[in-house]
């Protein structure tokens, strides 16, 4: 069966229960006379299918390769849909080198620039290097935002899921001809403009309601540090409420997605964390050269091969330091990472020296591992590079 058949009748099948979970809505992309490139915020697993509902012409998706090794349906993804597979904590030149052949081909494309979803709801910016492919591609542009799906499934909290309203909204559509007339810079500032998105500033006017078990749970990964005493790794989580177990700072988060609590000086998770940023930071600087950091137990180590299989290594102690992680008897210097990034909300993923690993377990941090990194490279500053 053609690609756009399937497509279109995957388009029908899903509408119903995007409805009935979401509630959604958006509108719709006018038909388009030569193929584009639609550009997305990233706030759920679903995204792809919000999309979608908003073009009907058939588009080919630019997708993490994780999802093409899931044992359930990465086989059919790949047969059916032969998505653009962008790898985390890998390189992502081969996949944009697919886009662009693919674009001057013909085919419509769909890309989450962002690649991963957010940990507090706010947009992370594009780089210049997207502007540069868009203009290389020489096709038309579409710009999409969704609203209100960061709540449904922060990236932290794993797979403790929330019933509650998104929308989309087609910004911006672009000809390739007005793109002609742009610069790179002008190209990915549009894209940056159509695309943002902070989720707490939104809900603030729309006061949503998103329905839950474990709503707190998983928090503990990203907001590790307590505001009230400084103690790390002293938060803990249980249900919908969360606490330190040091200094007894306590609150919940609320059906709205805010925290609660009436001595917490942070009612969201992104001022919490940009707090974090700094204060893990300057605690970094001050340690001494080699000192152990943290330490985290019963991690897996595992490699991932070209043929979308995982090969556990080991399951150890993982020892956290300013410039390396150790792990059973192996070392990873920052210094020979050139990538690292986090799937989902707490899996490591990285290539050194040539070889693609990942680390997963319950008291692992990833996004402390992947801060680490970032200082040891120098990224901090740069917004584009969050994790």
């Amino acid at each position: 069966m053609r690609y756009d058949v399937i497509y279109r009748v995957l388009r029908r099948a899903i509408s119903p229960f995007m409805r009935l979970r979401y509630g959604f809505r958006t509108d719709l992309l006018p038909e388009q006379e030569e193929p584009f490139l639609l550009l997305s915020n990233h706030t759920t697993e679903d995204d792809m299918f919000f999309t979608a509902l908003a073009v009907r012409q058939p588009m080919t998706f630019v997708c993490g390769e994780h999802l093409l090794r899931n044992r359930t349906y990465g086989a059919l993804l790949r047969k059916v849909f032969s998505p653009i597979p962008i790898p985390k904590g890998g390189s992502t030149v081969p996949a944009v080198m697919r886009m662009i052949k693919r674009l001057r081909a013909g085919e419509n494309l769909c890309l989450f620039y962002e690649g991963k979803r957010s940990y507090h709801g706010e947009t992370i910016p594009a780089a210049r290097s997207l502007g540069a492919l868009v203009k290389k591609a020489g096709c038309g542009l579409v710009t999409y935002r969704i609203i209100g799906g960061y709540f449904t499934r922060p990236r932290w909290a794993g797979g403790n899921k929330r019933r509650g309203h998104v929308e989309g909204k087609v910004v911006g559509v672009y000809s390739s001809a007005q793109l002609a007339e742009l610069s790179a810079e002008e190209v990915t500032a549009l894209i940056n403009r159509d695309t943002y998105e902070n989720a707490y500033r939104t809900q603030r006017e729309k006061h949503w309601v998103y329905r839950g078990k474990n709503r707190a749970e998983g928090l503990e990964s990203v907001l590790f540090l307590c505001p009230t005493c400084g103690g790390e790794d002293t938060i803990r989580t249980k249900g919908s409420r969360f606490f330190c177990e040091r200094c007894g700072l306590a609150g919940e988060v609320d059906l709205q997605g805010f925290l609660a609590g009436s001595s917490l000086p942070y009612d969201n998770v992104l001022d919490w964390m940009r707090w974090i940023e700094g204060a893990f930071d300057d605690r970094v600087r001050r340690s001494e050269d080699g000192a152990l950091l943290s330490a985290a137990e019963d991690v897996t180590l595992f490699t991932r091969d070209e043929n979308y299989t995982d090969h556990t290594v080991c399951t150890d102690r993982l020892e956290i330091f300013r410039d390396r992680l150790e792990i059973g008897g192996r070392s990873f210097a920052y210094a020979d990472v050139p990538y690292m990034s986090v799937l989902y909300g707490n899996i490591l993923l990285l290539t050194c020296r040539g070889v693609y690993y990942g680390l997963k377990g319950s008291s692992l941090k990833a996004w402390k591992c992947a801060r680490l990194w970032q200082l040891e490279k120098g990224l901090t500053h740069d917004k584009t590079k969050e994790i």
